[in-house]
């Protein structure tokens, strides 16, 4: 049986992935540029402490409608009837405006409370330190505003299955925040990087505009579009708030408890899950995000048996990618850290706190990558409670772990929580779906897997084997000596996973290898890629 969406999931999942290594890239300039001008210390920690309540904030309100309910909705009003454009679009305008009213009035509130609320979180910081980071998270509560705009047009094109506005969106978003580092912090101090933030969030909303408003989107006040509307969107939006509050969890213990050990465990955390996170956001995050408008038209149509198989498929073209690149990120973790971050202030005390964090995250990559895929699937049949019980189930096993091992372990103590926490979530998500789905295409997905592990373990050998003697013939103490290292190995370990895959017949290998050569071909008038092949 021939499944046409798979064609344009891998498709679409290319260019998201491709936009997502360049935003990736230029995510890690960033951080760069903040570690060469303060290292892993006082101000690092202050601005990441500072994301903390506006992010919460962003994701509560924002993802969990997005994620959650507004693409299946939007998605199923389309298809429903000849007028569904026009009452998708009188519900997105809805969803629109009384998001941003509510958001601004959160985003106001905070600014002041922020006082109070940044004691409680980083009950470690005082003085200066304590002083600049609610300074900085007052002028970042503008930050879910913008974004909160910027988030129901990504949604309206995702629905459209339009990526490139989409994918572009979080690259000028990043280019904002080292604006803001390198012009505004010369002029204005270090609150210029919380300005840089909030003129990361416009550009992520200007850039998507024009693309938004080809597909037919015109503003209206408009608050309530149906009440029947809102009371399902709010059935399926509260279930997922709450699993996101839970998981928003995890970034609060790591401010909670970090804040109270040493200067720059909160920096070292987050540049080990930004560079940990670079496989999750090109392949994991990309593959879901392509996947999900497709899984929740063929819910909408009834298709169960082509839903089955579009999960399954994707699920192993995430796996195909991300094991073993986290294999080889554990060989490299000590290169990849010092070639990313190692310059200016940032010292080699603070390169080995942020690569042993880093070890510990990369061992759970392969469940953080595909979680998106597996709740997404539920969101799509609009089942938002179970992705949320299991989602607490893993924050609850993570918060009994952390407290221990911080004290023993320090900040990796907490990246072990993390990652054990991860691979139990995704087990639960694998077992809950293989029963609701009477089973997955098992013979298949095993027989992928085992070609996957054993391409792997020849990679890792490759690899392993190439880190003398390149290191015999580089200077090891100098950038461009570790960067050699880095690349050469990390490109041998690729190639032998390749040519292993190809003598075992990866089925992957070979239906990847079909769209990555392929011209992109614009329509006149239109931000949409068209592919030879795309949706046939």
């Amino acid at each position: 049986m021939k499944y046409p969406a798979n064609g344009s999931i891998v498709s679409a999942a290319l260019i998201i992935g491709a936009s997502s290594f360049l935003s990736r890239i230029i995510g890690l300039l960033r951080d760069r540029t903040f570690t060469t001008l303060f290292g892993a210390g006082d101000t690092f920690d202050a601005f990441i402490a500072a994301f903390r309540i506006p992010d919460l904030i962003f994701n509560l309100v924002v993802i969990g409608a997005l994620s959650a309910a507004f693409i299946p909705m939007f998605t199923e009003k389309m298809v429903a009837s000849k007028d569904g454009k026009n009452d998708a679009y009188r519900f997105a305008l809805s969803v629109l405006n009384l998001m941003v009213l509510g958001i601004g009035f959160l985003s106001v509130l905070y600014m002041f409370v922020a006082p109070w609320i940044v004691s409680f979180i980083t009950p470690g910081f005082e003085g200066e330190k304590l002083r600049l980071t609610i300074e900085l998270s007052r002028i970042m509560a503008l930050q879910p505003i913008l974004l909160s705009v910027s988030f129901i047009f990504s949604g309206i094109l995702n629905s459209y299955k339009r990526f490139v506005a989409y994918a572009l969106a979080p690259i000028l978003y990043n280019l904002g925040i080292i604006v803001g580092a390198i012009f505004f912090v010369p002029q204005i101090g270090v609150i210029g990087l919380a300005w840089g933030v909030v003129f990361g969030a416009l550009l992520h909303v200007l850039v998507q505009f024009p693309s938004v408003v080809t597909v037919g989107f015109r503003w209206k006040f408009i608050l309530i579009s149906s009440i029947e509307d809102w009371k399902k969107l709010w059935r399926m939006m509260l279930p997922r708030v709450f699993g996101l509050a839970a998981q928003q969890t995890n970034l609060l213990i790591v401010t909670v408890l970090g804040s109270g050990l040493l200067s720059g465990s909160i920096t070292a955390f987050h540049l080990a899950n930004n560079a940990q996170y670079i496989p999750i956001g090109i392949f994991g995050i990309a593959f879901a995000q392509a996947a999900f408008p497709t899984l929740s038209e063929q819910v909408a149509r009834k298709q169960s048996l082509a839903f089955r198989h579009t999960l399954t498929k994707s699920f192993r073209y995430i796996m195909f990618f991300v094991v073993p690149i986290s294999a080889l990120f554990y060989l490299l973790r000590a290169q990849i850290i010092r070639v990313l971050f190692g310059d200016g202030a940032f010292s080699w005390d603070d390169t080995a706190i942020t690569y042993d964090t880093f070890g510990f995250l990369v061992m759970s990559i392969f469940a953080q990558a595909t979680i998106p895929l597996l709740t997404r699937a539920f969101y799509a049949q609009q089942n938002t409670k179970t992705p949320v019980i299991v989602s607490l189930i893993s924050i609850i096993l993570n918060t009994m772990l952390a407290f221990p091992l911080s004290q023993r372990l320090g900040i990796q103590g907490l990246a072990i929580a993390f990652s054990f926490s991860a691979i139990v979530q995704l087990a639960i998500l694998l077992g809950v779906l293989h029963v609701h789905l009477d089973g997955f295409d098992d013979k298949v997905v095993l027989k992928s897997m085992f070609k996957i592990v054993l391409a792997t373990l020849v990679a890792a050998l490759v690899a392993q084997g190439l880190k003398t003697p390149i290191a015999y013939v580089v200077d090891m103490q100098r950038f461009w000596g570790i960067a050699t290292q880095l690349i050469g190995v990390f490109v041998g370990g690729m190639i032998a996973y390749v040519l292993v895959c190809m003598l075992c017949k990866s089925e992957e290998l070979e239906i990847i290898k079909k769209y990555i050569p392929r011209k992109l071909k614009f329509t006149a008038g239109s931000d949409t890629p068209r592919f030879s092949g795309f949706m046939e």
